[in-house]
């Protein structure tokens, strides 16, 4: 009978590091083959090489509209499909140009390693000169309105406008996470590299106002702003085999970026017209700081737009409202 306990923990002991092996060696983590063929849809995605790196791009919208190509890059863990709500209002006006930000998305790896803001900016540069354009407008959330912003300010003659959501201004506040975050991240340690879909469920209610929507979007009540879909969307294309290692660089050199910048002259330095966007009802950057980046953005042309039932992504928690708002300012409504 001991023998037969003991054989049986032996198999258990052998099953779980068996399973830790798998996990530990990323055979979990799909291909980007794999993630190509699900999310890169033709026929408007495509695959450009700026500077040696591959950029998931999605070119949709008019060619021949009155106001400048929009270019609009996502945020922390976000990928281009954060701006899908948005673009069939922008796109009968205007042409709409988005890209994966490296490490986030289809786009990579960079054969330089550099995951910064700064070399986004380059690869921002890199993408505009492909297509030849004089001058765009500009959106962009989080860490992507950062880029927008960075790029406005080294060249605020080929930007017309910037459309900023929840540009952050330093390292977040700290904030207690929730429940479910709590126990999501757990893992995190034994399953690098890779992430369960409970972490990004979790993740999204985290940092959305709050999972069900408003009567004004005209869901039935009780309908969920996390779905099912988007919750596979984050947590597939997330899980891209090493995509974890360079989110992990890419945040550290954004805590060293904030930690060795002058931030109230950085944003003094931006005159584009600008739209801030911001979600009240978020956790992340709570309504104070919109009150801080709103005030350290004293030389731009300034209109506020804020959403109390939105958090930290308002353009996937509100995209009409959001969208509708974006274009007023970008047609001067």
């Amino acid at each position: 009978m001991k023998k037969a306990l003991l054989a049986l923990v032996g198999l258990a002991v052998v099953a779980v590091i068996g399973a830790l092996a798998v996990v530990k060696l990323g055979l979990l983590n799909p291909t980007l083959d794999e993630l190509k063929a699900k999310y890169a849809s033709a026929p408007s995605d495509e695959f450009i090489v700026i500077d040696n790196v591959p950029l998931h791009v999605r070119d949709e919208g008019v060619r021949d509209g009155a106001l400048p190509p929009l270019i609009l890059l996502n945020g922390h863990l976000g990928n281009l499909r954060m701006w899908d709500g948005w673009v069939p209002i922008l796109a009968p006006a205007m042409r709409v140009i988005r890209f994966d930000v490296p490490p986030y998305g289809l786009s990579g790896p960079d054969p330089k390693g550099v995951y910064t803001s700064a070399r986004a900016v380059e690869l921002l540069e890199g993408l505009i000169a492909h297509y030849g354009f004089e001058k765009v407008n500009l959106g962009g959330t989080s860490n992507g309105a950062l880029v927008a912003m960075l790029y406005s300010i080294k060249h605020p003659e080929r930007v017309g406008k910037l459309v900023l959501s929840t540009v952050p201004n330093g390292r977040p506040p700290a904030r207690e996470a929730s429940a479910e975050m709590a126990k999501a991240s757990r893992f995190r340690s034994v399953l690098m590299p890779y992430q369960t879909k409970e972490f990004y469920n979790a993740f999204l209610r985290d940092v959305f106002a709050t999972p069900a929507p408003g009567p004004q979007e005209g869901r039935p009540p009780g309908a969920d702003r996390v779905t099912p879909p988007l919750v596979d969307l984050y947590a597939e294309i997330n899980n891209r085999r090493d995509a974890i290692g360079w989110v992990d660089s890419y945040i550290q050199s954004q805590y060293a970026f904030w930690d060795s910048t002058d931030v109230p002259a950085l944003f003094a330095q931006v005159t584009t017209p600008t739209l801030l966007q911001w979600g009240d009802g978020g956790r992340v950057l709570p309504p104070a700081v919109g009150d801080t980046v709103r005030d350290l953005l004293k030389n731009a042309p300034l209109v506020m737009k804020r959403y109390g039932d939105a958090g930290h992504m308002p353009m996937l928690e509100l995209p009409e409202p959001t969208a509708n708002d974006a274009m007023a300012f970008l047609r001067n409504d």
